[in-house]
């Protein structure tokens, strides 16, 4: 979650009106100085049943509802992040242990049931906010979350874990023992969505002890031996495997099948996010991307060994097109060693970012098309919205109005790849761009739309383009069907599917 995000009155103590421009402008300026709701005319086929998640590629779409009173989703999702950053949200640990050695898990408890009904088994929880009783400074309003109600200090590690790594850690890992053992009991998981997948912390790159790039807030004021120490012990708890400041675990695993997924950063190669992500894995940074004094940047490849999976968080914010995707991935793959090239890669936070960004309900629906599309073809296994409901972030639905048009071409376009096998990545002719794939039927497709066309107001101007007489119809993002005739289709800024069957 983005430091400059806005979603909702209740939102990480911000003050009132004016802060989100203010935000918006602060975030422009960071990203200079790091460079060197319309209703859908027609809904799309809904998934209100089980979600198969091991369906082929249907665990690249994942999901972020921020609230429990909203209606279960019916677009396709095929996984889905327990993370929040409303009031109450979705469980973080400062709302589950509010006081020392006490846990509640009653709001946990409805997400998981709700998923678990829905049939969604691929489930990942991460680590935020730290809960005032156990902050080292309570009083400290910079961070995530010190929002109304006012719950100060949640970026502030516990006395117990010392800035080079050593410590007991005692009061995260009591935590993170509780919350995996109340989840992985038997009985619980007849009724309850199991967690497979554990990021140890959210955007941690937001902080002061690790990047000197400017925030508004703060995730977390943590050293790299302090995130690779608790890191590793929420391995050693969960998993039982691993190593504890080079001394092998002994725990007994909690849940053997569990995967550990890298702290998340940010996309866009700003704010210190390439340097903060290839330092916590190696500690190897160079240039631009050496650790800064006081990091306490010890850890060697420690951090690398501790993880499964590969995690940033991909926005292409504040205008960005989500072309700009596979250039952004790109730039983070190309900081991996071949050990961690062969591990799965994430996103477990993405969209357009604040909806001010992109305000036209058209191009809006584009946008998720695209860079779902570009997404898969640059290699992600996992991307996960931010998010269906939220108030100005990523929204995809709104309470009274249902799904708008952006909502709409997310669940076409699940329709489109779940299933299908890419054939030809994405690429771009001038400015029509195309990526062939094989659908589930085995028929062949091509989605293809052009970045210099627009749409204003629900006109959406297109170009003709020439195709192979094989395509016989296409698909938009509506969910319409139609004929091809003459060899020739209109091509706008939103996809559209050639297919080589009749309407």
């Amino acid at each position: 979650m983005k430091a400059w995000r806005q979603t909702s009155p209740v939102r990480r103590g911000k003050p009132g009106a004016g802060w989100e421009l203010l935000l918006i402008l602060a975030a422009l300026i960071t990203l200079a100085g790091c460079q060197g709701i319309s209703v859908a005319s027609k809904q799309p086929t809904t998934t209100n049943g089980p979600v198969n998640s091991s369906t082929k590629n249907a665990a690249l779409f994942g999901l972020h509802v921020q609230s429990v009173s909203t209606p279960w989703p019916t677009i396709g999702f095929g996984a889905f992040r327990i993370f929040s950053d409303l009031n109450p949200g979705i469980a973080r640990w400062a709302q589950i242990n509010k006081e020392n050695g006490t846990y509640d898990f009653t709001l946990l408890d409805t997400w998981l049931a709700e998923l678990y009904a829905h049939g969604v088994t691929n489930v990942v929880y991460t680590v935020s906010q730290v809960p005032k009783w156990a902050s080292s400074n309570p009083t400290d309003t910079a961070c995530d979350f010190a929002t109304s109600p006012p719950v100060y200090g949640g970026c502030d590690l516990p006395t117990d874990l010392n800035p080079d790594g050593s410590g007991s850690d005692a009061t995260y890992i009591n935590f993170v023992t509780a919350l995996a053992q109340h989840v992985n009991d038997p009985t619980y998981l007849q009724t309850h969505a199991h967690i497979q997948y554990w990021e140890p912390w959210n955007e941690w790159y937001r902080n002061n002890i690790v990047d000197t790039s400017p925030q508004v807030f703060i995730s977390v004021r943590a050293t790299y031996a302090q995130m690779v120490r608790m890191t590793e012990d929420a391995r050693c708890i969960i998993a039982g495997t691993g190593s504890i400041n080079g001394v092998p675990c002994t725990a007994s695993a909690i849940d053997p099948s569990a995967k550990i997924v890298s702290p998340s950063n940010g996309g866009q190669n700003c704010c210190g996010s390439p340097m903060v992500f290839q330092n916590f894995l190696y500690c190897n940074g160079t240039g631009p991307n050496a650790p800064i004094p006081g990091s306490d940047c010890s850890t060697g490849s420690r951090g690398s060994d501790a993880v499964d999976i590969i995690n940033t968080h991909f926005y292409e914010a504040l205008g960005l097109p989500p072309e700009n995707l596979a250039r952004n991935v790109g730039q983070y793959t190309k900081l991996l060693r071949p050990i961690d090239l062969a591990k799965p890669l994430w996103s477990t936070e993405g969209s357009w970012g604040n909806d001010s960004a992109v305000t036209d309900p058209d191009i809006q629906a584009s946008w998720v098309a695209r860079y779902y599309l570009i997404g898969w073809s640059s290699g992600l296994a996992q991307m996960y919205w931010f998010a269906y409901d939220s108030p100005h972030f990523g929204q995809l639905w709104t309470a009274g109005a249902g799904l708008n048009k952006a909502g709409v071409a997310y669940g076409e376009t699940y329709n489109w790849i779940v299933g299908s096998t890419l054939t030809t990545p994405c690429s771009a002719a001038g400015t029509v761009w195309s990526c062939g794939f094989t659908l589930a039927n085995g028929n062949a497709a091509e989605a293809i739309w052009d970045t210099s066309q627009t749409c204003l107001g629900g006109n959406c101007s297109t170009s003709n383009q020439n195709i192979s007489s094989a395509w016989k119809s296409y698909q938009d993002l509506a969910g319409s069907n139609n004929a091809i005739p003459n060899g020739t289709v209109p091509v706008g800024i939103k996809p559209i599917l050639l297919t080589s069957s009749a309407p």
